[in-house]
């Protein structure tokens, strides 16, 4: 079977939040959420909009959110019952201390609330290239294979990769329900630097896509290694 796609596993997502949530006015906290969103306008448009980053060029950058704070997400703590939605979207893979943010949404966030964590999966195939190859490669390959012109400038992506351990998968499903959390959704899908690999350079999408088909077979777990990305939704429970 093909992987499943990023908009696939999005629009899942954007479904759950809406039947858990849609029924009132949202008190949204974007974490690290910069200058874009992953959440569709319908939900922006319900919402009250607290975006918190710890880069000024991208909160200068940010069009739609009504409270905009320069800060560490690690650190910077909110009132227990501030949030009834957290998105932590590209960011956590970014942390030296995730575990210290994860606590600090688990406070945040309201009973009956829902945390969603995107992040790129540190086991698949992009995942570890990513975590061996230096920051400047990382540049280079923004800058002269995607046509990112900006890369590496000050605000701009890619931004340096940390890959703590508790952020695979399986690792930060375990902290977040020792926390108290329940897991309410979880995908993994085609990773996005594959993907746009393949759009880029199809010969050498082919050849990767390839390599990771040889792979595959060899795997105890059955895991796909194009998986690179996940999404992740934590409910809150009430009570």
């Amino acid at each position: 079977m093909p992987p499943v796609s990023f908009e696939h596993s999005l629009g899942k997502v954007h479904e759950l939040i809406l039947r858990r949530l849609g029924h009132k006015r949202i008190r949204l906290y974007e974490a690290g959420g910069g200058s874009a969103s992953f959440m569709p306008r319908e939900i922006l448009a319900a919402s009250d909009v607290t975006v918190l980053d710890i880069d000024s060029t991208q909160l200068a950058n940010n069009q739609y959110a009504a409270h905009k704070i320069l800060g560490d997400l690690q650190s910077f703590s909110f009132p227990p019952d501030s949030f009834d939605l957290i998105v932590c979207y590209n960011v956590i893979e970014h942390l030296d201390s995730p575990d210290r943010a994860v606590d600090l949404f688990f406070r945040a966030l309201s009973p009956g609330g829902l945390l969603l964590i995107g992040a790129p999966n540190a086991a698949s195939l992009t995942g570890w290239i990513t975590k061996v190859t230096p920051h400047w490669f990382h540049v280079w390959y923004y800058r002269h294979v995607l046509g990112y012109t900006t890369a590496g400038l000050p605000g701009y992506v890619p931004f340096k990769t940390i890959y703590h351990p508790i952020i695979s998968p399986k690792r930060l499903i375990a902290y977040c329900e020792r926390l108290g959390f329940k897991l309410d959704y979880f995908c993994e899908y085609e990773g996005d630097l594959l993907r746009r690999l393949s759009e880029k350079l199809p010969l050498a999408g082919q050849v990767l896509n390839g390599t990771i088909r040889v792979a595959n077979k060899f795997r105890a777990d059955g895991k796909d290694l194009a998986n690179g990305d996940f999404h992740a939704v934590f409910l809150k429970p009430e009570g």
